[in-house]
């Protein structure tokens, strides 16, 4: 039952299952926006980044068609305690019928904790059968909070959820041999559905703030897999605070507004028809190159230098220009240019820098992006 198919039509090699046009889609995305914090004050920001999440594809490696496939990005929040990052994730979940769990990071988990294990069940006649429980990272949305406190092994077994859209399994019975792979995840909620749709997106937590002890730091790895970090902060305006009440809050409920399907063929909509330009091109290649100490070049030259150990890869070119295509529909446009690039460059590349050893509390990358990013030379084609 989980054998890897040989050859097989995925889902999002092939086109959309249902007739999208562009004002269909820009209509579930605004109201998705909405719907996800109709009761939660102060994320208005928070909730627009993760938005485009939802609606983004780019390519990963799958391990069980062994080809590069259209995915789902990943995220981090970044923040202290109590600012809503469950309440939001768990509020998107609800409003496109997906399969949510959470995950509390804790460093005696071992990867078959989150994975699934098999189990020898007794029947009602006496007669025992081997079944396979599963994890909760067997979901179309996996919230795992204060993943900096999971140990290697079972960060290692995340990794592979996010890069590969599987999950690979380990057994101490025979009827599930060693390294059997099971795919993440399939939209019918059966986790041997190999042939189906996907939709799998793992938001990852990081309390930054009083709790560093029995936190391992995360690996850069993961940080280079991670399509989106968000600062989630206490709300900015005295008004969204005021009305943290919980009469603003019990008994509100989110509406289920479309289902996966939907939003994938949204998504692919946005893949197909949303263009680079040749100037948005250029400018991010310029970007990326101007964040690697032995490549930049200009004003930010200095600053690169001082404060950045390790540059951007390359594989980020694929995240960047994914996260703009979605940005640019969301406002409007089919053609991704370099405004629509700045505008997502700090979400997307900032916590990918790797800073001087002591440079650590010296500097915000946040803001040694967008240093970076006014310190470029003004490019001639503008």
């Amino acid at each position: 039952m989980f054998e890897a198919p040989g050859a097989r039509e995925d889902y999002m090699a092939v086109q959309p299952t249902r007739t999208i046009d562009f004002d269909r889609a820009n209509e579930v995305v605004q109201r998705f926006q909405k719907e996800s914090t109709k009761w939660l004050y102060g994320l208005d920001d928070a909730a627009r980044i993760l938005s485009w999440a939802f609606f983004t594809l780019l390519p990963y490696t799958d391990k069980l068609s062994q080809s590069k496939l259209l995915r789902q990005p990943h995220v981090m929040f970044r923040g202290p305690t109590g600012t809503g990052k469950t309440d939001l994730v768990s509020a998107c979940a609800m409003a496109i019928d997906a399969k949510f769990e959470r995950i509390q990071g804790l460093p005696t988990y071992m990867p078959e904790d989150i994975l699934g294990y098999e189990t020898i069940v007794e029947e009602t006649d006496g007669s025992r059968k081997l079944v396979f429980k599963p994890g909760k990272l067997m979901a179309h949305i996996v919230l795992i909070d204060e993943d900096n406190r999971l140990s290697g092994k079972t960060k290692a077994a995340v990794l592979e959820g996010m890069e590969e859209s599987s999950a690979t399994l380990s057994s101490d019975y025979g009827n599930l041999a060693e390294g059997k792979v099971l795919p993440l995840f399939p939209l019918s909620c059966d986790f041997s559905d190999i042939t189906g749709p996907r939709f799998f997106m793992v938001i990852c937590t990081e309390n930054i703030f009083g709790e560093e002890e029995g936190t391992f730091a995360n690996p850069v790895a993961q940080l280079d897999r991670t399509t989106i970090s968000i600062n989630m902060m206490d709300p900015e305006r005295e008004e969204d605070e005021y009305n943290i009440t919980a009469g603003n809050v019990v008994g509100r409920k989110v509406e289920k507004l479309t289902d996966l399907y939907e939003v994938l063929d949204i998504a692919r909509y946005i893949y197909d028809n949303v263009t680079m330009s040749e100037y948005g091109a250029q400018y991010k290649v310029r970007l990326i190159r101007n964040t690697r100490p032995h490549r930049v070049q200009g004003r930010a030259a200095r600053a690169v230098k001082e404060y950045i150990r390790v540059g951007i890869s390359p594989r980020v070119h694929f995240h960047l220009e994914a996260v703009a295509r979605t940005f640019a529909f969301f406002n409007g446009d089919l053609q991704v240019t370099p405004d629509h690039i700045k505008e997502v460059a700090g979400p997307v590349l900032a916590h990918r820098l790797v800073l001087r050893e002591g440079m650590e509390f010296s500097v915000d990358k946040d803001e040694l992006l967008q240093q970076i990013v006014r310190d470029m030379e003004v490019p001639p084609w503008k």
